[in-house]
C-alpha cells in the first residue's frame, strides 16, 4: 500500500486525536504481538509435550507387548509346570513302587545268599568226607596188599610142608585172590573218588564265588534301595514344591493378565491426553493466523513500529534480490528456466571446498552437513552479492534478526553474515551460526510464507517438489497485486528461539521466485 493510504486514513481526524489513534493502533499491535508470541511459546511447549506423549506412548506399547509376552510365558510355564507338577507326582509314584520292588530283591538277595552259603557249607562238608571215604579206601588197599603178602607167604610154606600143607595151600590162595580183588576195587573206589573231587572243584570254586558275587550284590541292591529311597523322598519333595510352583505360576498370570489390562488403560489415557495436547497446539496456532489477521489490517495505519519498518524493508528486498538473480540470465550465463527449476544437490565430499570464500570449512566430515547444504545452478552466482544485499537491510534496521531470500520450498541460497560463521563440527553451535543454503522446514512456517498468496493446494504440497508441481496447481505468474501481498507468522525457530517473520512475494522475470524474508526476535 502507498504511503498516501494511511495519511487519507487519519486525514478525518484533528491532530490530536491522529495523535491518539496512532498510539491505540500501535498499542493494539503490541498486544497482537505479544499474543502471537505466547501462542507460539503455548505451541512449542505443547509440541515437546507432544513428543514426550509420543516417547510414553512408544514406551507403552513396548511394555504391553512385553507384558503380552510375559502373560504367553506364564501361561505357557503354568501350564507347564502344572505338567512337570503331575510328572513329578507319577515319577515319585514310579520312584515309590521301585523302592517296594527294591525291597524284594534285597530280600530275594539275602535268601539267595543265605541258601548259596547252606550249599556251599553242604559242598565242603561233601568234599571233607569224599577225603575220609578215599582215606580208609587207603587204608582197606593197604590191609589187602598186607593180605596178599601173608597169603603168599602162607603158600610157600604150605608148599614146604608138602602134602601136609597142601589145603592149607589152598585157602592161602584163595585169601590172596580175595586180597587182590579188594586191592583192585579200593583202587577202583580210590579212582572214582578222585574223579568226583575234581567234579566237585570247579563247583566249589564257583560256590566260593557266588558267595562273594552275592554278597557283593547284596551290598549293591542295598545301596540301590537306599538311593530308591533317597529319590522317592526327593521326588516326593519336588512335587510339593513344583505344585507350590504351579500355583505362584497362576498368580503371576493373573497379576500379569491385570498389569496388562493397566497398561492398556494408560495407553488409552495417553493417546487421549496426546489427542488433547494436539488439539491445544492447533488451537494455539489458530491464535497465530488470527495475529496474522491483525496484521493484514494493520498494514494500512502505519504506526512506526517494527512491523511496518520491516514491510517497506521487505519489499524493497525483494526488487532488489529480483536484479540480482536476473543478473546471470541478462549476461547469458544461466536461462530462466536453470534459475526457477528447483533443483538441488546436496553438498558433500570434494564440493565441500567450494563453501570455504563463505566460512571455514575444516570441520566438516566428508559426508556432509548436518542438516544438509544444497546448491543450485545459480546460487553460486549471486550468493555472496545477495549476502551483501542482506547485510544492508540488518544495518538499516538493526531490529531485525536477519533478513534473506528463499525460494518455494524455503531454500536460501545465501544468508547474512552472522548466520555464515565457521563450521565448528558442534551441532548446536552450527545449527544458530551457520544457516546458508538450507531449507527451512521447521514446523512448515516457512514453507507456508514461500507459497504465501498461491492457494492452498499449493501449500499443501510436499516440502520438497519441483516446478511443474506448483504449476499443476497454482499460476505463478505476476500479477498487478501480487506486490502488495504479506504474510506476518510467529513460531519457534529449529533453535528454540521465538520468531516473528514478514514474507512478501519475490518475482524474476514475471515468475513467481518465492520470498523476501524478514524476521526479528519476538522473545522480548
Amino acid at each position: 500500500m502507498s504511503e498516501s493510504a494511511p495519511r487519507s486514513a487519519l486525514a478525518g481526524f484533528a491532530a490530536g486525536d491522529g495523535e491518539q489513534l496512532n498510539r491505540d493502533l500501535a498499542g493494539l499491535e503490541k498486544v497482537i504481538n505479544k499474543s502471537a508470541a505466547g501462542a507460539a511459546r503455548t505451541s512449542v511447549r505443547v509440541q515437546t509435550l507432544a513428543r514426550e506423549i509420543d516417547q510414553i506412548l512408544a514406551s507403552t506399547r513396548t511394555m504391553q507387548e512385553t507384558l503380552d509376552n510375559l502373560g504367553g510365558n506364564i501361561s505357557l510355564s503354568a501350564i507347564a509346570t502344572e505338567e512337570a507338577a503331575e510328572s513329578t507326582r507319577r515319577m515319585a509314584d514310579q520312584t515309590q513302587k521301585g523302592r517296594q520292588e527294591s525291597d524284594q530283591a534285597v530280600a530275594t538277595v539275602r535268601q539267595l545268599q543265605q541258601q548259596t552259603t547252606v550249599t556251599s557249607e553242604r559242598l565242603e562238608s561233601l568234599l571233607g568226607h569224599i577225603l575220609k571215604v578215599n582215606e580208609v579206601s587207603q587204608v582197606i588197599g593197604e590191609i589187602a596188599d598186607r593180605t596178599g603178602m601173608l597169603s603168599l607167604n602162607a603158600a610157600i610154606e604150605a608148599a614146604h610142608a608138602g602134602a601136609a600143607g597142601r589145603g592149607f595151600a589152598v585157602v592161602a590162595e584163595e585169601v590172596r585172590k580175595l586180597a587182590d580183588r579188594t586191592s583192585l576195587q579200593t583202587q577202583e573206589i580210590a579212582a572214582l573218588l578222585e574223579a568226583i573231587r575234581k567234579d566237585l572243584d570247579p563247583a566249589r570254586e564257583a560256590m566260593e564265588q557266588s558267595l562273594g558275587l552275592a554278597a557283593t550284590t547284596r551290598v549293591q541292591v542295598e545301596a540301590v534301595e537306599q538311593r530308591l529311597s533317597d529319590i522317592a523322598d526327593l521326588a516326593e519333595s519336588t512335587a510339593g514344591n513344583v505344585s507350590s510352583l504351579a500355583g505362584t505360576a497362576t498368580e503371576e498370570q493373573e497379576a500379569a493378565q491385570s498389569l496388562m489390562e493397566a497398561s492398556g488403560r494408560l495407553l488409552e489415557s495417553t493417546g487421549t491426553l496426546k489427542s488433547a495436547a494436539e488439539a491445544v497446539a492447533q488451537d494455539a496456532f489458530a491464535v497465530t493466523s488470527l495475529t496474522e489477521e491483525g496484521h493484514r489490517h494493520l498494514a494500512a495505519y502505519d504506526t512506526g513500529s517494527l512491523f511496518h519498518r520491516a514491510l517497506g524493508l521487505a519489499r524493497d528486498l525483494a526488487t532488489t534480490s529480483a536484479t540480482i538473480l536476473e543478473g546471470p540470465v541478462r549476461e547469458g550465463r544461466i536461462s530462466a528456466e536453470q534459475l526457477l527449476a528447483l533443483d538441488y544437490t546436496e553438498i558433500r565430499g570434494p564440493e565441500i571446498q567450494s563453501l570455504s570464500r563463505f566460512f571455514n570449512v575444516l570441520h566438516v566430515p566428508q559426508e556432509g552437513f548436518t542438516p544438509p547444504k544444497f546448491r543450485t545452478a545459480y546460487d553460486g552466482l549471486v550468493d555472496r552479492t545477495l549476502q551483501e544485499a542482506f547485510d544492508r537491510v540488518l544495518e538499516q534496521e538493526p531490529r531485525l534478526t536477519f533478513a534473506l531470500i528463499i525460494d518455494l520450498n524455503s531454500y536460501g541460497p545465501s544468508h547474512n553474515k552472522a548466520f555464515a560463521k565457521d563450521w565448528t563440527g558442534q551441532p548446536d553451535r552450527d545449527l544458530a551460526g551457520n544457516r546458508v543454503k538450507r531449507f527451512f522446514t521447521d514446523n512448515r512456517v516457512l514453507v507456508r510464507g514461500a507459497r504465501h498468496g498461491l492457494g492452498e493446494a499449493a501449500e499443501a504440497l510436499p516440502d520438497r517438489v519441483d516446478r511443474t508441481a506448483f504449476q499443476r496447481v497454482a499460476d505463478l505468474g505476476e500479477k498487478a497485486a501480487s506486490r502488495e501481498e504479506f504474510l506476518v507468522q510467529t513460531y519457534a525457530r529449529d533453535t528454540g528461539a521465538i520468531i516473528t517473520v514478514l514474507t512478501v512475494p519475490l518475482f524474476v522475470r514475471g515468475q513467481r521466485y518465492g520470498v523476501s524474508l524478514l524476521g526479528w526476535s519476538s522473545d522480548d
